[in-house]
């Protein structure tokens, strides 16, 4: 039998991996800014991955604040917590901004690897 929420959510799943892929397209390259963990993390059900670990940080570049959302999936809810007690609030954290759109963000798990370090 056909189940088309099975579909949906694939093609959602789908969707942000691609959407991430091109987001980090080249971003080794981009400039880095000091930026800080902003909220406390959180974990959510993910139809992929099983969980999501979602960091949200801020960060200044030309002179203007922006903030991003950074997500990582994780097949166990452990795993997804052990991951977020890395980045406890006001942390600060390197985070890679595009030249041209500086909105544009994202953190890079080798330029936070001391933090990471024992996962």
């Amino acid at each position: 039998m056909f189940d088309p929420t099975f579909s949906i959510r694939l093609a959602i799943a789908v969707f942000r991996t691609i959407r991430r892929r091109v987001q980090v397209v080249g971003s080794t390259s981009w400039p880095i800014a000091d930026g800080r963990i902003f909220g406390g993390g959180a974990v959510e059900p993910d139809d992929l991955q099983s969980w999501m670990a979602v960091i949200t940080y801020n960060y200044s570049a030309f002179g203007e604040y922006y903030s991003g959302t950074f997500r990582r999936g994780f097949r166990r809810k452990k795993k997804a917590e052990a991951f977020l007690e890395r980045f406890p609030r006001n942390t600060p954290i390197p985070v890679r901004y595009k030249p041209n759109r500086p909105e544009i963000s994202t953190l890079l798990l080798t330029d936070v690897e001391l933090l990471l370090a024992g996962l």
